[in-house]
């Protein structure tokens, strides 16, 4: 079975991909403006640096968040949506 066919309709797959507590709350700062780790994280609120970290890399393998690493030192790292 193809990953589309496990999916009765396209309400099922958003809810699949954005659901949880925390994916929303990034996602809302995310459609204003493209925004660093640590710009998000204080947006957000409540949230730790290790949950943060963890729904980010979720919502960029699922292809629906960029992470594009500037060549700067220290390295800077910003976050926008697809």
């Amino acid at each position: 079975m193809e990953e589309t066919e496990k999916y009765r309709c396209g309400v099922e797959i958003t809810l699949n991909l954005t659901g949880g507590k925390w994916k929303g709350l990034i996602l809302w700062p995310l459609c204003q403006k493209t925004l660093r780790f640590s710009q998000l994280r204080r947006r957000i609120g409540g949230i730790t640096q290790k949950m943060l970290t963890q729904q980010l890399r979720v919502l960029e393998q699922d292809g629906l968040v960029n992470r594009q690493v500037l060549p700067e030192v220290p390295p800077k790292v910003e976050y926008s949506l697809t």
